[in-house]
């Protein structure tokens, strides 16, 4: 008979959830995305990302007594993960195709993670460089964005076709784009 396994909760000495393990969600939520875009960027594909992921956040909570406190937890962070993906990749090699070692430790050594005070500052840029935008092509964004219309439909409404609407999405995309990265470059002078 196969017995089930038990489920114990920690003794009353335990702070629990203790200040080590909030420091850590904290440190990991705010790490988050730049990670598993880390990740995803080395594995090339989401549901193998998704698992060396969650690889990378054990290894992270059984090894967090070793980070130091007050250095940059995304870089360390970003050193685990690219170490648990080679793992991975060695062991899948055989079923798929994936980059080399040489190739991830390139990825790695340039790899820098922004960080959440950069997303701050690149939504702010977002914000401000929406507010410059014409008022047809912002009608035309919020309406393409909203979620609540397809292109089709939003299409027939303009009298265009879903062609040009994807084309002006297109160019106002890229004029988002370089707006945003002229606004945080002269931000940074």
């Amino acid at each position: 008979m196969i017995e089930k396994p038990s489920f114990e909760l920690p003794s009353n000495d335990v702070d629990w959830p203790s200040e080590h393990a909030n420091r850590f969600a904290e440190l990991l939520r705010a790490s988050h995305r730049d990670l598993f875009v880390f990740i995803y960027s080395l594995v090339q594909n989401r549901a193998d990302a998704e698992d060396v992921y969650q690889q990378t956040t054990l290894v992270l909570w059984s090894k967090f007594s070793e980070f130091t406190p007050g250095t940059n937890f995304a870089a360390w962070a970003t050193r685990v993960a690219h170490l648990t993906a080679r793992n991975f990749i060695r062991s899948r090699r055989r079923q798929h195709l994936y980059f080399s070692d040489e190739m991830l430790d390139s990825l790695q050594a340039t790899y820098r993670p922004q960080g959440p005070e950069n997303h701050a500052l690149r939504m702010e840029a977002l914000a401000h460089c929406m507010d410059k935008l014409p008022q047809r092509d912002r009608k035309l964004v919020d309406r393409c964005y909203a979620g609540d219309s397809d292109v089709a439909r939003i299409a027939e409404t303009e009298n265009r076709t879903a062609a040009s609407i994807y084309q002006a999405i297109y160019r106002i995309r890229k004029n988002l784009l370089g707006c945003v990265e002229r606004t945080l470059a002269a931000e940074s002078r």
